[in-house]
């Protein structure tokens, strides 16, 4: 039976009866309750949506590209085993759960507290892969036959830069979901941008999808995903998307020291300050309950009722200074002796935040673009006018209270004039 919901973004999302049952398992349920932005909705008020909504989205996303792939080039696939088309249905639907299962292991408020993991955790990805493998998941892949080995679903849910694969079937799969061009990406553009109302989010992905080919690699021999030279300005446009969008929304200055008063409430508040390591423990742990315990604390007395109240009522710290990229020039130590010396003069007064990203995941060799015919590939650093000229994002912020504020921008000031490259 076809089972549909509607959604925003992709207007519906279809799903068999098997899926259903992994939608609707605790894990995935529990992804409701999980913010896909966390605290974003202090800066843009629509920006509710959930890592459920963007689990689905994903899912639906990686099944266009696959079925893209497959109708337009079927002879480039003949060193798969997708040549069989029943081989062929098994594996899309591999890649339909580990797109619908890549953040399944999320903690509350998504990213923002991904530091308090219990020791031996990595990040969000060590608790999917946990879940997948677990009796809350693992049964249900069990009841289907054929490739729904649980560590072919976590390979493919975490992609190929967190678990490397032998199967040039399942990388082919990884690429789909979590590679540059993958389904994760696309739709967390998409979503986020439709939800913050951030045009800068927004490309012409049906163009991307459409040019979205496979050809030999052409040093190793392998199938990769490729792009027709159609597509190449749709390619481009994903990167732009993703570099404004982390300036403008994901490193936005208030979303940040609302990430960093999260992070010190919890740290207060999860016993021993890290979320716990046992699934059935951490499975309890969502936005909605952590939404009440800073409500109850923000009302007592103490150190967490202090950092409880800075996320209600709008009494986050404000930002005093903002590091001028040319100050700090290549001296990567320079916003630490920044912090450290208004730490020494204003203490918990003040909050330090500093935050990178390169501007895109491709190296050489990552992607390249063919002709219409998908002959002639060529690296997208050799096509493209745009990649490889992005500078890297870099941000270096203090926030303080608004008492000492003025202060200690003055502070910061002198040291950047007295300590700056500019």
């Amino acid at each position: 039976m076809v089972n549909e919901v509607r959604d925003p973004v992709h207007n519906f999302v279809l799903f068999d009866d098997f899926e259903r049952q992994l939608i609707d398992s605790e894990p995935v349920q529990r992804l409701k309750h999980i913010k896909q932005l966390a605290l974003t909705c202090e800066v843009y008020p629509g920006a509710t949506h959930s890592r459920f909504e963007h689990s689905l989205g994903t899912m639906e996303l990686a099944t266009q590209a696959f079925d893209t792939i497959v109708r337009k080039k079927p002879d480039a696939l003949n060193k798969l085993e997708w040549g069989d088309r029943d081989r062929q249905h098994e594996y899309r639907q591999l890649l339909r759960v580990g797109a619908l299962l890549h953040d399944v292991g999320h903690a509350p408020f998504s990213h923002a507290p991904e530091a308090l993991m219990p020791d031996g955790y990595s990040g969000h990805e060590t608790f999917s892969a946990a879940f997948i493998r677990s009796e809350y998941i693992n049964p249900l892949l069990r009841r289907v036959t054929g490739a729904f080995d649980p560590e072919r679903v976590v390979a493919v849910a975490l992609g190929a830069k967190k678990i490397q694969h032998e199967s040039a079937e399942i990388q082919l799969l990884q690429e789909l979901v979590a590679g540059d061009l993958g389904a994760d990406r696309i739709d967390y553009l998409l979503r986020d941008a439709l939800h913050t109302g951030a045009a800068a989010g927004r490309f012409d992905y049906h163009r991307l999808l459409n040019t979205l080919t496979v050809i030999e690699h052409p040093d190793t021999g392998s199938p990769v995903l490729a792009v027709e030279e159609g597509g190449l300005h749709a390619a481009e446009a994903l990167l732009l998307s993703r570099y404004f969008m982390f300036l403008q929304v994901y490193f936005h200055y208030v979303r940040r020291i609302y990430d960093r008063h999260l992070e010190d409430f919890l740290s207060s508040h999860l016993p021993g300050g890290r979320f716990p390591a046992e699934l059935d423990d951490y499975i309890q742990w969502t936005d909605d309950a952590l939404h009440l315990a800073i409500a109850e604390a923000a009302g007592q007395t103490g150190d967490s009722a202090q950092l409880a109240r800075r996320l209600v009522g709008r009494q986050h710290y404000r930002r005093a200074y903002e590091v001028p990229p040319k100050a700090r020039g290549k001296d990567i130590d320079f916003f630490s002796r920044l912090a450290e010396h208004v730490r020494e003069q204003f203490g918990d007064l003040v909050r330090v935040d500093e935050v990178g990203k390169e501007p895109s995941t491709l190296e050489p060799g990552d992607l390249y673009i063919v002709d219409d015919d998908g002959n002639n590939p060529r690296d997208i650093f050799e096509v493209s006018q745009l990649v490889g000229l992005l500078n890297p994002i870099w941000l270096g912020r203090v926030y303080a209270k608004e008492d000492v504020r003025h202060k200690v921008n003055e502070a910061c000031k002198q040291f950047v004039s007295q300590e700056g490259a500019a």
